[in-house]
């Protein structure tokens, strides 16, 4: 993985449908992948990442909470995968990445 790129996990609780919905494809477009319903994993480089909290403090409402944080499941220190594989938080080409 380039070394630009810093492994996060996001995860948000909207409660608008239409804003939740435009969430979850922004970051979709930025190669993050859905875990579950609203929890994203991925690798962002810091202008990714500025870009994505500048689209969601414009986006979100007074109520709506959204949780950004570094992770580090592909690397070796203590992660656990509790109802999850290990496969589904593997290094993907960086050609898959937009």
């Amino acid at each position: 993985m380039d070394k630009l790129r810093q492994e996060y996990l996001l995860s948000y609780d909207v409660e608008n449908n239409k804003i939740r919905t435009g969430i979850f494809r922004e970051l979709g477009k930025y190669g993050l992948r859905a875990v579950q319903k609203s929890v994203f994993w991925g690798y962002l480089t810091q202008a990714e990442l500025a870009a994505i909290k500048r689209y969601l403090t414009a986006s979100l409402e007074s109520s709506d909470k959204v949780f950004i944080t570094q992770s580090n499941f592909n690397r070796r220190g203590q992660s656990y995968f509790l109802g999850h594989g290990t496969g589904e938080f593997t290094d993907w080409p960086e050609s898959d990445v937009i």
